[in-house]
């Protein structure tokens, strides 16, 4: 669908497919987007013209009622209903008080007769024929009321299981588990279990072998020992040899406690 930059240029040209279909009239262009400086041809028509359908001159160029085209579809394939809702209401509003008393009536007696029919249906419905052998094997057709059927439920043996039906699925199905017993879980080391794992050797560790351990920056690996480990309890301590590297270190006596 072509639009316009200018406004006026829209206007003009669904003036002109106004002239050409008679029953449409120049709309306000619509805009393809909000906040868009340019515009859409629009046209406006009733019901009763839509129904009739939009010429495809028109729902290719221009919007109807508003509408782009598919929308404008679905409200011409709804027009016939709408023209005959509307010709409905002005019967009804044509009539007396009187006629609409009397229709009003009608209309609730055909609805009780609708209703009579169908519970008469769903009476006849319970009724299940069902098919019995005889002596020479040959069926014989039969209609078996709701209390009948329940009477013959009832002789039937009953389903529930005993006592001993019950241990012996119970005894199966421990048989079964043990056969086969769920794999043991996988204990998960933290970070953290590595790092005390590490430092609580006699030589502790260093920085460098820490962030190795747990993929960590320094920052990170720094503000974790001296935060949240020490303030567990943990008793983290530095230890400085001169030539060496620092190393993070728990002394001796508390690994052991």
């Amino acid at each position: 669908m072509k639009s316009y930059n200018v406004k006026s240029n829209a206007k003009r040209f669904a003036k002109q497919l106004a002239a050409k279909f008679p029953g449409y009239s120049p709309d306000e262009p619509a805009k393809v987007s909000p906040g868009a400086k340019e515009w859409f041809p629009a046209l406006a028509a009733p019901f009763k013209t839509m129904a009739a359908g939009i010429p495809e001159e028109i729902s290719s160029t221009a919007y109807v009622n508003g509408k782009s085209h598919e929308a404008a579809a679905t409200i011409a394939e709804a027009a016939p209903v709408m023209t005959r809702i509307q010709a409905e209401v002005a019967k009804v509003a044509a009539m007396t008080p009187a006629e609409v008393k009397g229709a009003s009536k009608a209309k609730k007696a055909k609805v009780r007769g609708a209703s009579k029919a169908n519970k008469a249906k769903v009476r006849e419905a319970r009724k299940v024929t069902a098919i019995r052998g005889g002596d020479t094997g040959e069926g014989v057709e039969t209609t078996m009321t709701i209390a009948a059927m329940k009477a013959a439920v009832a002789d039937l043996p009953p389903t529930r299981s005993t006592p001993e039906q019950i241990a012996e699925r119970r005894a199966a199905r421990a048989a079964a588990r043990a056969a086969n017993p769920k794999p043991a879980k996988v204990t998960k080391t933290t970070r953290a279990d590595t790092i005390i794992a590490l430092v609580s050797r006699p030589n502790g560790a260093t920085a460098a072998e820490l962030q190795a351990a747990t993929e960590w920056q320094p920052h990170t690996l720094r503000g974790y020992i001296a935060g949240t480990l020490r303030k567990r309890g943990h008793n983290i301590t530095l230890v400085r040899i001169k030539g060496e590297k620092t190393r993070y270190v728990i002394p001796a006596g508390e690994v052991e406690a």
